[in-house]
């Protein structure tokens, strides 16, 4: 009797905690990157092409990148190129197009931002461009947080 009674607690606990249960093993943290939260605040080193954006439940950092390809806002693309056929890592200052890729707590793709009247003004502008617009805007954080994994 005692193990029908334990076998019926445990159904019925299982049936009404399966929709909001979630197991992560070895020690995994699984962090939800949800574009509707708007962020608190917003940093950004443009010598070092590194941004950062704070939001209620953590800060995500990224880098950017000024090339010459462009794109259209908000999308995505796998790899860029500088304007020697190089892959981009984040800090070319090569052309006028800003796109913004976060690398903690996941990596993103690169996520095209803005394009600037110049090359100069992409250099002193991209990375806290990047940062204000995943802070504040939920369309770009929808491209850099729905690229991860793409």
């Amino acid at each position: 009797m005692k193990k029908i009674m334990m076998a019926g607690l445990i159904a019925m606990f299982c049936a009404s905690a399966g929709a909001t249960t979630m197991c992560a093993t070895d020690d995994t943290l699984a962090i939800v990157l949800d574009p509707v939260i708007s962020g608190i605040s917003n940093t950004y080193n443009s010598d070092l092409f590194e941004w950062s954006a704070t939001f209620s439940y953590g800060t995500v950092w990224g880098i950017a990148t000024c090339v010459d390809t462009s794109g259209q806002m908000n999308s995505s693309v796998e790899e860029l190129r500088d304007s020697n056929g190089e892959i981009a890592t984040g800090g070319e200052r090569t052309g006028k197009y800003c796109w913004c890729k976060m690398t903690h707590p996941a990596v993103s793709r690169w996520v095209f931002r803005v394009a600037s009247a110049s090359v100069a003004g992409c250099r002193s502008s991209c990375a806290d461009n990047c940062g204000l617009y995943v802070r504040a805007e939920s369309g770009f954080r929808a491209g850099v947080f729905g690229s991860v994994g793409n």
